[in-house]
């Protein structure tokens, strides 16, 4: 691996207090920096481009303990998109809205921006895929699972390499293209939409900001005609969406894109949702739910056995709706598959509360105490307080 430096941001955290005490403490405690590392430098030596180029990587919380392998994040400019990539990226997986992933950031050299994206592009994408892309599958835990994101002139590279180079990647965020529609390139546009059908599945996420905003950067004349291509032609494995975004401009869209389209991209990891019976019978009800998380493991080496907290989430859905029979039957599907769930237990127990078989929720609202006592929950006082009202409603009858 090449030669390796931390990037680090330093925050000096200056305390004022009026007590003369806690004064003189805190200009200790000034003196001591907080050092957080986003991520590490490496140089990487290129013979395509005849330069070093530095490029930024950030792997994720569990790489150092897992053997698995992970998706990747291709950041151009990188010098402006890494911090704010790695906050989105870490809010995003935090909350299960997509998958550990390996970020990796392109910053550019100074006066090389526009020629990689625009004059010289096709250097550049040699650069990419014949040796920043080997470089970081031969170093790194790699899933083959890589979303490349560009703003600008960098959105414009990003969707030529979703033309020209459509399998160099899964997945595309362009946010703010500036892009040509000359008569060949709507051709080229049309040609490639043609000649996907039935090919391997590619996401893309487009962006656009307020159009008088960005009329000075971009022809936003361009994107909606983009956009017009794909409504008429996309086929059914380019899975592709398309955001306007008024209320920003040129310069700020690229931050919410980044976090939007990432949500977007990743949407096959994410949980399902259902507002109610009817929606989960049209997902194909548990059937359904098997076949996603089946796909899920197999894509992001996740478990293949349907999460606890969705079958529970499902049986307090139908519980809103009164579908009790189908909420009853949900719970003890969750029972046998998880038989220690106390909030499979306790979701029984507010059924049978709501449908006043009290003698039936004390029994719940007990197990589920029980077994919230051996996990040591933080929610035990509410688990008693249920058992306790059980037992006085039924004391008065």
């Amino acid at each position: 691996m090449n030669s390796s430096s931390s990037i680090k941001i330093i925050i000096f955290i200056y305390l004022s207090i009026f007590s003369k005490f806690a004064l003189s403490f805190t200009e200790n405690l000034s003196k001591t920096p907080i050092i957080i590392q986003q991520g590490s430098s490496y140089k990487l030596q290129s013979k395509v481009l005849q330069e070093e180029r530095n490029i930024s990587i950030r792997l994720p919380k569990s790489y150092q303990d897992t053997q698995k392998h992970y998706p990747v994040l291709y950041l151009t400019d990188g010098e402006n998109h890494f911090g704010h990539g790695v906050s989105a990226v870490s809010v995003l997986e935090d909350y299960d809205m997509m998958p550990e992933s390996i970020i990796i950031a392109i910053p550019n050299l100074q006066g090389s921006r526009l020629r990689d994206l625009v004059y010289e592009s096709e250097n550049f994408i040699n650069f990419i895929k014949n040796e920043l892309k080997p470089f970081v599958n031969s170093n790194f835990r790699t899933s083959g699972v890589d979303i490349l994101f560009g703003h600008s002139s960098a959105g414009g590279f990003t969707l030529n390499i979703l033309r020209d180079q459509t399998n160099l990647f899964t997945g595309y965020i362009s946010a703010s293209p500036s892009i040509s529609m000359k008569k060949e390139r709507v051709q080229q546009y049309k040609d490639f939409l043609k000649f996907q059908h039935g090919k391997v599945n590619k996401s893309l996420y487009i962006t656009m900001g307020g159009i008088a905003d960005e009329g000075v950067a971009i022809k936003p004349e361009n994107i909606e005609l983009l956009v017009k291509l794909l409504e008429e032609s996309a086929p059914g494995n380019i899975s592709w969406k398309f955001d306007h975004h008024p209320e920003q401009n040129h310069m700020t869209s690229p931050y919410l894109t980044l976090f939007r389209g990432l949500s977007w991209v990743f949407r096959d990891y994410q949980y399902p949702t259902f507002i109610g019976h009817q929606d989960f019978k049209e997902y194909g009800a548990i059937k359904g739910l098997k076949e996603h998380f089946s796909n899920r493991h197999k894509k992001y080496q996740t478990s293949e056995k349907i999460p606890e907290d969705v079958l529970v989430g499902l049986g307090y859905a139908f519980i809103n709706e009164k579908s009790y029979d189908e909420a009853n039957g949900m719970l003890k599907t969750t029972l046998e598959l998880y038989p220690a769930s106390y909030g499979a237990y306790y979701a029984l127990g507010t059924l049978y509360k709501k449908t006043e078989r009290t003698t039936m929720a004390l029994t719940s609202f007990q197990q589920a105490l029980t077994l919230a006592e051996k996990n040591a929950s933080p929610h035990l006082s509410y688990f008693r307080k249920q058992v306790a009202d059980a037992k006085k409603t039924l004391e008065k009858r």
